[in-house]
């Protein structure tokens, strides 16, 4: 199951790829309280090699300046596989698309998809919580359970 997760985070001012990716990282809900953080290294990582052409990374061919449990990256990866920006493919993970900006077009692509199966949802549940005589349909009231 796919989760996105947006935040509403101003975009850096300048040009600068690094501070984008800081930005990218956030924004998508991925980074930890470190300012270098293994999110932003993992996102740079699979940018390079979608740029380079690199048929995908496995998590012991990713970059860290520091050493960092295997455990760990497996956990980060799984985060960015939940919210569809990397996939996995046999034993190779990969960026969902080849470029970021298709990778974000991918997403929105998603989120509409989702939205407009939600939306599909809700006029059914209009429709059927209205009777056709005009009448709300009177839910039963949930109880209340004692405090204890």
């Amino acid at each position: 199951m796919e989760r996105i997760e947006i935040r509403v985070i101003q975009r850096p001012d300048d040009d600068d790829p690094e501070k984008m990716l800081r930005w990218f990282v956030a924004v998508l809900g991925l980074s930890g309280d470190h300012k270098d953080s293994i999110a932003e290294q993992i996102l740079k990582d699979f940018a390079y090699a979608a740029k380079e052409g690199i048929d995908g990374l496995s998590s012991s061919e990713l970059r860290f300046e520091k050493n960092i449990p295997r455990s760990t990256v497996i956990y980060h990866l799984n985060r960015f596989i939940d919210s569809g920006i990397i996939v996995k493919k046999g034993r190779k993970y990969h960026l969902r698309a080849g470029e970021m900006s298709k990778v974000i077009e991918e997403l929105e692509y998603d989120i509409e998809k989702e939205m407009r199966r939600m939306l599909d949802m809700a006029r059914d549940f209009d429709r059927l919580f209205t009777a056709k005589s005009g009448e709300v349909i009177k839910l039963p009231r949930m109880k209340r359970q004692r405090e204890k």
